[in-house]
Parts: structure tokens; sequence; C-alpha cells
């Protein structure tokens, strides 16, 4: 029977016995059947097995999809070496933004070891795309840098010096051998 204002006054006066009220149920089960739903789609063919009244879910999925994509895209990605000189470098390391960890490579021609690490940043600038990569010619970079200095790696994170591998006998000498792990 509908509550009307009439049904009302009689219950409130006796004349018909007001019905138990049912419990008032949670709509946390709808939240967590939306959250199991979301929780199961692992692929397109999930998203194809959705029904109709699955509009919701897929409604959030997109929803959420859109935004870890926007996060993504806000995140810069580098995967090349660039080349700077002296007049770049407090503009793309120390001003290279929060959080961006950036690798310098100084290097001469004409020297082995150099050439050979120059290959192998370029490898990791590929496979480490969040990372920036810059080199320089050392002379170019830092006044009278001393060639038995070189090759040289500078690690900087928000700015700051992190880490120094500076010379030939820090990856191998004439037998380099570069560990990313020297990075760490």
């Amino acid at each position: 029977m509908e509550d009307t204002e009439w049904t009302d006054i009689l219950k409130k006066h006796g004349i018909i016995k007001s019905d138990p009220k049912p419990e008032a149920k949670e709509e946390e089960p709808e939240v967590c059947t939306l959250e199991r739903k979301l929780l199961d789609i692992n692929s397109e063919d999930d998203l194809l097995d959705l029904d109709e009244s699955d509009e919701y879910v897929m409604r959030e999925y997109r929803n959420r999809r859109m935004a870890e994509m926007r996060a993504k895209s806000l995140i810069p990605t580098f995967g090349d070496v660039r080349e700077i000189t002296a007049s770049d470098y407090v503009q793309q390391v120390n001003g290279a933004g929060h959080d961006i960890e950036v690798v310098l490579f100084l290097y001469q021609s004409g020297i082995p070891e150099c050439s050979i690490l120059s290959k192998i940043i370029t490898e990791l600038a590929v496979k480490y795309p969040n990372t920036k990569f810059l080199k320089s010619i050392a002379s170019l970079c830092v006044a009278n840098f001393p060639d038995s200095g070189l090759p040289a790696l500078f690690l900087y994170k928000n700015g700051a010096l992190k880490k120094q591998l500076i010379g030939a006998q820090t990856f191998g000498g004439k037998d380099i051998n570069f560990k990313s792990e020297l990075l760490c």
C-alpha cells in the first residue's frame, strides 16, 4: 500500500497499522560490484563481455583510463641523447624539472673509451625514456676538464649532483664494460 498524507494520518491515530519498515539497503554492494567488475577487466574481450546493464562500469572504466593517460602524458619523456654546451648546462641540468633524473656524459673525440661509452649511453637513453640523457664535449662544458678524466658521467636529480663516474678505469679501461648498475 502506498503511503499518502491520508494513510499517514490514519497510521498516526492508530486506525491502521503501520507496516514495519524494511531495513534500508546500503548502496555499498553496488560500489563493491563496480570495483569488482572493474578489476575483472583485463583485456578488450572482457569489455566486450559487458552488457548494456553494465554501462556504468564501461563509463567508469573509460574515465579511469582517460585519467591514467592524462597523468602519463604529464611525465616528460626523452628517449635520446641531446648535445649541450656550457651555456645550456644550467637550463638543461639544474632546470630539468622536479624528479627528473639527468645523466650528463662528457667525452672527447679520439678517445676510444668515449666512443664505446657513447654507443652504450645512446642505448640506455632509449631503454630509460624518463631519464634525460645529455652529452657534451668536455672542453665545451667544463673549462680545463682533463682528458685523463674521460669518459665521465655525472648523475643529477632535481638539479643536484648525486653521483659521478670519472675516467676510463671506472668503466673497465680499454675493455670497457658498462653496467647500468653503476648509475644507481
